[in-house]
């Protein structure tokens, strides 16, 4: 483990020398270049009700939001800043005394290091407060951050590995890795983990989306006086989805799907608690401007 650390500290440390001798280059990165996300979206769903342990029909609402704020291009990278929450209602508790509401509101900055031989550095930082709404506290607020570094394979075809961390929180690193191809104009496949998704786009105004997408790392911090302190949320999200681009690039999404191997984990010395599968329905707003 120590010697394969090294060995990628050595080389971050070889890319960064060598982008200081010699100045970047433009190869095209599918990454980088291609954008599929919204400039700002917001979304509004609901999980169906299902049993579980200790659960005899939990549902959730879930609704959020997020920007960007600002990007810029300069000799020194790409800077490029956002900001979002997201928020969950639990609806049928059963008898775990689960909260009421559950948010997260954070800021995302992105700094990209365009490297020769087509590599890229990309540093991310997203603090923000992961808690309980209603009963925020100075602790509950935490800072995870990412190293991923890129290469175009070619035009069409583009790679990442890296690794996002989250100091405090129970598990403490996701890994990413994966590809992203340009099949055609009208089709892109990201084959990622965690989230692998197909997109097809027939015509400029219609986009469909069908993909699996493993989510192992939602926490966040439970009020004072509850001794279980945190809550942690698993689960694998399989999905299709569409959206229609109306005027002045403003779009409306929908999406469904299934939940699937779903768990909650309490902090403190509490079982695991499994919950059965459950569909669910999201609808969104989007934007380029």
């Amino acid at each position: 483990m120590k010697r394969t650390c090294l060995y990628g500290i050595f080389v971050i440390w070889n890319w960064v020398a060598v982008a200081v001798a010699q100045p970047p280059g433009t190869t095209y990165c599918v990454l980088l270049d291609h954008y599929e996300e919204p400039v700002w979206a917001a979304y509004a769903g609901f999980l169906d009700r299902s049993r579980g342990d200790g659960f005899r029909a939990l549902g959730q609402w879930e609704w959020g939001a997020y920007s960007g704020l600002f990007y810029a291009n300069t000799g020194f990278g790409e800077w490029d800043l956002k900001a979002g929450f997201d928020s969950i209602f639990f609806t049928g508790k059963g008898e775990h005394r689960l909260p009421s509401h559950l948010s997260a509101v954070r800021a995302d900055l992105d700094y990209t290091l365009r490297l020769p031989n087509a590599y890229a550095l990309r540093l991310g930082f997203a603090p923000g407060l992961y808690s309980e709404i209603h009963h925020v506290r100075s602790d509950h607020l935490f800072y995870p951050f990412r190293v991923h570094g890129i290469r175009a394979f070619s035009g069409d075809v583009s790679g990442l590995l890296g690794m996002n961390f989250y100091p405090g929180f129970d598990r403490w690193y996701d890994p990413q890795f994966g590809v992203r191809w340009m099949i055609s104009d009208f089709l892109m496949l990201d084959a990622f983990y965690p989230r692998t998704e197909l997109v097809f786009r027939p015509t400029l105004a219609w986009t469909t989306r069908a993909g699996v997408e493993t989510e192992e790392i939602l926490e966040y911090r439970l009020k004072s006086n509850d001794d279980r302190k945190g809550l942690r949320m698993k689960g694998t999200r399989i999905y299709v989805g569409v959206e229609y681009e109306m005027i002045n690039q403003l779009a409306w999404m929908v999406q469904i799907g299934r939940r699937v191997d779903r768990e909650m984990q309490f902090r403190r010395n509490y079982p695991t608690l499994a919950i059965d599968d459950g569909y669910y329905i999201q609808f969104g707003l989007g934007g380029k401007l």
